[in-house]
């Protein structure tokens, strides 16, 4: 079978991409520019734009099944369409909690991901949608310059409660759903081993590092105006208030990594650990 991997160049997509191939399976890895993508070998690549994919023929012959991943503007309906005509038998959709989640679901980072969702369900392919939870690489994503460069962690909400969950243990979940059938249903909802306080997960980087990370609690009108330029304020707005409800209150924590991949899911020490060099001075 072939399964095309779209945002291939991506956290979690390209790890689906490498978790495939490790397994034999034929993968096409796809994203806007192909000659950027960095693939193991044998595995095929092509430029695909979810949004404005054309004439999709080629990139979706012989494609058995589909990782799909969330485009913040556009739809992905012709490319689902074209998907379909092709003889596509599943997709597997990477969503968040934010389409259905109290606080999220009726703002705009739901809205975007209900969008998507509503346009998969109406392509009529079979699908599981994945909702994985705070992820580990977010500490990357907001803390990794600070902490390189003054050692310290500015968040406002530190009581807040979230449940990291490894890259690695969403993409095998994906590679799984994508190859074979048994836990394929509608929706996959995915956690971290267990519910950790935002002051808690920045002790736990300063333990796996080897080195005290300092913390710096904002209040909300403090982290709105310290608002990253490429953040929009509405989305800012969501996550701050999803923030506050979650305070001194345990997030969700299942066992369908376990359940799925066979193997318990990885605690936020061991990404760190695997994470160093993105943390170093």
């Amino acid at each position: 079978m072939t399964v095309l991997v779209t945002g291939a160049s991506g956290n979690i997509g390209s790890r689906v991409v490498s978790t495939l191939a490790d397994t034999g399976f034929a993968v096409r890895a796809a994203a806007r520019e192909a000659a950027a993508l960095e693939v193991p070998d044998g595995v095929e690549t092509v430029s695909l734009d979810i949004g404005q994919p054309g004439d999709a023929t080629a990139v979706l012959d012989g494609v058995d099944t589909i990782f799909l991943y969330p485009i913040r503007s556009g739809s992905p309906e012709a490319l689902l369409a074209a998907a379909r005509e092709a003889g596509v038998r599943h997709v597997v959709l990477l969503s968040s909690p934010g389409s259905w989640d109290a606080g999220e679901h009726d703002r705009v980072i739901g809205q975007v991901h209900q969008g998507i969702e509503r346009t998969l369900s109406a392509s009529g392919l079979d699908h599981t949608v994945l909702y994985p939870s705070w992820l580990a690489s977010n500490a990357r994503r907001d803390w990794a310059n600070d902490i390189r460069d003054s050692g310290r962690v500015r968040l406002a909400f530190a009581d807040a409660h979230v449940n990291p969950i490894h890259i690695d243990d969403v993409a095998e979940v994906a590679a799984d759903l994508l190859t074979r059938e048994r836990f394929r249903g509608r929706m996959q909802v995915l956690t971290g081993p267990e519910s950790m306080r935002l002051r808690d997960v920045v002790s736990v980087l300063g333990e796996a590092l080897d080195r005290p990370i300092g913390l710096d609690e904002l209040t909300r009108e403090q982290a709105l105006a310290e608002r990253p330029p490429h953040l929009p304020e509405a989305v800012l707005e969501t996550l701050l208030d999803v923030m506050a409800a979650a305070v001194d209150v345990p997030a969700l924590v299942n066992n369908n990594v376990e359940r799925i991949t066979g193997h318990p899911a990885r605690p936020f020490g061991q990404w760190v650990s695997e994470q160093r060099v993105a943390f170093a001075a």
